[in-house]
């Protein structure tokens, strides 16, 4: 067992079009400028990755037991609760409009947020980034890629005297029939070495 392949550390949050190239493993190095990419921000808590699946057990009127399973279903999501309360995570979490008006001499600066009744759930591409920190001491990325999913609301939001008002999501992340078969779902990249000399 390599030690370094524990993984501890913070996920943070990424969301792109459909179809934006991944940054790259040797370039783009572990808390680097994802190009194309926006950050959700900062976090109140963790980021939760769930992959359930499932199954259909295989028996036949001859056996006790399962011969044989196959997969007939897959749901895959992601949560954490949104410390930034922006505009632009508000309508991205509604599926709403934002408008930012500049600060002037006589206009205050502000986000305006509309929301309304809007039936089509935008989909869009998901990663997060953790940390692994090899023998060496460096620290390298470990990614994960979702091509596609939707992000919405995922429970109360409590305006509390006393602890910081959060934005709890849930990514629901959807099959991509258009990527190669074996990867419709996510990539994951654990970069483990440094470039050799």
């Amino acid at each position: 067992m390599a030690k370094e392949d524990i993984i501890l550390g913070k996920g943070q949050l990424y969301y792109a079009p459909l179809a934006t190239a991944n940054p790259d493993e040797t370039t783009v190095a572990y808390g680097g400028t994802w190009t194309s990419w926006t950050s959700m921000g900062t976090t109140l808590e963790a980021l939760t990755l769930t992959i359930s699946e499932d199954r259909k057990d295989i028996k036949t009127q001859q056996s006790l037991g399962t011969l044989r399973q196959f997969r007939t279903g897959r749901g895959i999501s992601l949560k954490t609760v949104l410390a930034e309360m922006t505009g632009a995570n508000l309508a991205l979490i509604h599926g709403g409009t934002n408008a930012d008006t500049a600060a002037g001499a006589a206009q205050k600066g502000f986000s305006q947020v509309t929301v309304g009744d809007q039936p089509v759930v935008t989909a869009y591409k998901w990663a997060f980034e953790g940390v692994r920190v090899g023998s060496d001491g460096v620290k390298q990325p470990v990614r994960y890629f979702f091509h596609a999913g939707s992000i919405g609301p995922d429970g109360d939001s409590a305006f509390d005297k006393e602890n910081p008002t959060g934005l709890p999501i849930v990514i629901t992340v959807f099959e991509d029939t258009s990527q190669a078969a074996g990867s419709e779902f996510m990539v994951v990249e654990i970069v483990n070495a440094a470039i050799t000399a």
